[in-house]
Order: structure tokens, then C-alpha cells, then sequence
């Protein structure tokens, strides 16, 4: 396994809860215009295609690959394009993880390992690019316990929220194999948002350059109290920290919503969604589901049968969402017709249940076959097929979207 020497960046403390409004997203341009002349004549001849990513080829659909790591740290990558799997370098048998689509993160008390699964996403809104390039272990961090990972095309960042400290690292690097920190900051939820990061602290949330500080030059917005910040997730519609009365919803224009929840009501903690939509999804204590739609700003309770233990939005036309409730059953909710299907149990229940899901399936990680269950939630909850793994997954990531 690769051991880079990671060069540690100054950290930074957040002591206020004022958020800059005007956030300015710097999204990577997708087209140049031509310049007449010798010179442009001169870079045309080495300009590198469009989309162009070193070390990766483009494909014309997502390179979808499930990357599992074993109890004892066995990492493997299984391409379900291809139906072919390939061994990776051992890690540090992980006690916790996360994914942002491409990279696996795992953790242990005093380390955290980053996995990349060699398959992404870019969506630059109008089209997107699909990549694969070879998956690998990417190399590790001093410090552990549970862990979050985000990206951005430019920056991603990988926070503890027990430690109360996030870290941003230079993400084309990253993709390169090599962990370069840019800056550390002192929160326990750190977002990359375009060019900028959303960080949720003990003293509510608060809009930074990519260095850590906060925005120069911008009017000052609402105070954006957020008592006991947990949970964080970037849609479509804007960056989402989780509050203790419901979240805080950081938008492009650097507009800021809170968006209460009932009083009285189960917060969830933590937020699950298909890449790229508005609606996410979080659990409702012992009630089912919280839907969160971060572009109109309203939450919504799905009620389910049994509680669940693990739970993700599709936000597709028929409002699909997906769960793992305690009796280790599959549980697929129609939130547009209140529909309800489940599987048989599929998961030993003292399993951590691991999900993961994109448009069209679910992805269920079985310990005891050792399995990956593919689920058609469209289709009733309908059992698709069940993947062999060469050992029993703790560590479960879908990458490539």
C-alpha cells in the first residue's frame, strides 16, 4: 500500500455564525473561445481534448464498480460492467466508512485510509463526463473514528465529527494518487461547494474560501444558527447541514434557508441520496424516513412498518426510497402513492447495514454470503441478482457515479 508522506496544512478556527450570501460557485468551464493568431494557433496544436482527465479514459455511461473491504482488510473491486473482479493492497481492517462516489474512506482509533474505486462522475449540468482509470489504494491520515467524505470537481474533504476537525485535500492530486492537504479546519461537517466550503460548527454555519477563511469582499447574510450541527450532504440545490430543529440550506446565490422540523421530532444525523438530486433522505428515529427537499425547503415524513436502520432518497419521478429496517429486510417506499414493498431478510441482523443506490438499482452488502444483493426498487423490491465477493464486506462503496 502506498504510504505518501501527507504534508499537513495550517488549521483554521471558525469562532462566528455569520454566512457571506453571494457565494460565488467558480464551476469549471467547459468551453474556450478561439483567439486569432500564431499563439492560439500554437496552444490548439497541444490543447488537451475537452474533458480530458491524465491517467483516465472517457467512457459513454457510467463505469460503475463496487469496492468492498473485509474484516481483516482485503480490498476488492468488482466492475459490473465487465463482471470482473480485481484484488487491491490490504488496509487497515476498518472500524468505520464512506463514500463520495469515487473514493472509498475508511477508518480506524488513529488512522484513515482512502480508497480510490478509478471510476466517477463529472456532471457539468448541460452533459456529463464518465471516467475510468485503475483503482487503488491511495494512501492514509493520522487520526481516526467515524468519518465523512465529500468532493467537489476541485477539492474534497474528509471530516470527523467527534475529533470536530475537517480536512481539505487538493482533489486532482488525490485522483493522481498523492494525499496533499490544502487546510484544515476546525468543524464537524465540512462541504466543498463549488470553489468554496460550508463548514457546520459548534457556533452554527459559515461560508469559506477555499483557504479556510472566511469570504472577503461579500455583504454580510443571516446569522445561520445551527445548534449541534450533524450531517452534511451537497445537492443539487445547495450545500445541507443538519441541525438539531432540522437544517441549514446554503444555496448557489449563497442564500441561506433554515428549515425547521416539527417540534419535538426524531433529527436525522446523517443524509442519503442518489448523486446529483435535490430530495434527500435521513432517518426519523423509530418512524421511517425524513425527506428533505433542499430546493423548496420543506421536510416530509414516509412512515414505515418497522424502524429503519439505514435509508437513501432516489429522487426519481415516482419519489422512490430506499431502506434497511431492523429485520434486515430491503424496504422500497413509493413516496408518490405511499406504495410499500419489502424483500425477505437478506442481512445477518447484527450486520452494519451497508446501502448504496443510483438510478435504476440498490446495492446491499451481505456480509454472511459474502454477497452484494442488486435490488430493482422499480420492480417491487424485486431480488435482481446477488454478486459473490471473495470476502465478507465492513467497507461498501458504489463508485462511478
Amino acid at each position: 500500500m502506498n504510504q505518501p508522506t501527507t504534508r499537513r496544512a495550517p488549521s483554521r478556527r471558525i469562532t462566528t455564525a455569520v454566512v457571506a450570501a453571494g457565494l460565488a460557485l467558480g464551476l469549471t468551464a467547459c468551453s474556450t473561445e478561439d483567439t486569432a493568431g500564431p499563439a492560439a494557433d500554437e496552444t490548439t496544436a497541444t490543447a488537451k481534448p475537452h474533458g480530458y482527465v491524465e491517467g483516465a479514459s472517457e467512457a459513454q455511461e457510467p463505469q460503475v464498480r463496487l469496492l468492498a473491504v473485509s474484516a481483516d482488510g482485503s480490498t476488492t473491486v468488482h466492475d459490473l460492467i465487465a463482471d470482473e473482479t480485481t484484488e487491491l493492497d490490504d488496509v487497515e481492517a476498518p472500524d468505520h466508512s464512506t463514500t463520495d462516489g469515487r473514493f472509498l474512506v475508511t477508518s480506524t482509533g488513529d488512522r484513515t485510509t482512502i480508497i480510490d474505486g478509478g471510476a466517477w462522475t463529472v456532471d457539468h449540468g448541460d452533459h456529463t463526463h464518465y471516467y475510468a482509470a485503475e483503482p487503488r489504494v491511495v494512501g492514509t491520515i493520522d487520526g481516526g473514528g467515524p468519518v465523512e467524505v465529500h468532493s467537489s470537481e476541485t477539492m474534497t474533504t474528509i471530516t470527523w465529527p467527534e475529533r470536530g476537525e475537517g480536512v481539505v485535500l487538493d482533489r486532482a492530486a488525490l485522483g493522481q494518487g498523492v494525499v496533499q492537504e490544502t487546510v484544515r479546519v476546525d468543524a464537524t461537517v465540512l462541504l466543498p461547494f463549488g470553489e468554496q466550503l460550508v463548514a457546520g460548527t459548534a457556533d452554527g454555519v459559515r461560508v469559506l474560501d477555499a483557504d479556510g477563511e472566511p469570504t472577503d469582499g461579500q455583504p454580510t447574510g443571516a446569522e445561520a444558527a445551527c445548534t449541534d450541527p450533524a450531517g452534511g450532504i451537497v445537492t443539487r440545490a445547495g450545500a445541507v447541514v443538519g441541525c438539531a430543529d432540522g437544517a441549514v440550506v446554503v444555496g448557489e446565490d449563497g442564500g441561506v434557508t433554515a428549515v425547521a422540523l416539527p417540534d419535538g421530532a426524531d433529527r436525522p444525523t446523517a443524509f442519503s441520496a442518489r448523486a446529483g438530486r435535490p430530495t434527500v433522505a435521513g432517518l426519523a428515529g423509530d418512524r421511517g424516513a425524513w425527506l428533505l427537499d433542499s430546493r423548496e425547503g420543506n421536510w416530509r415524513l414516509v412512515e414505515t412498518e418497522r424502524p429503519l436502520r439505514a435509508v437513501s432518497a432516489v429522487d426519481d419521478e415516482d419519489e422512490h426510497v430506499v431502506g434497511i429496517d431492523d429485520q434486515s429486510r430491503v424496504v422500497v417506499l413509493t413516496a408518490s402513492t405511499g406504495a410499500i414493498a419489502t424483500t425477505e431478510p437478506l442481512l445477518d441482523p447484527d450486520e452494519q447495514p451497508l446501502l448504496q443506490l443510483d438510478a435504476q438499482r440498490a446495492y446491499v452488502a451481505d456480509a454472511s454470503g459474502p454477497q452484494v444483493h442488486e435490488i430493482d426498487f422499480a420492480d417491487g423490491a424485486r431480488v435482481a441478482r446477488s454478486i459473490d465477493l471473495t470476502a465478507a464486506p465492513v467497507a461498501f462503496a458504489e463508485v462511478g457515479l
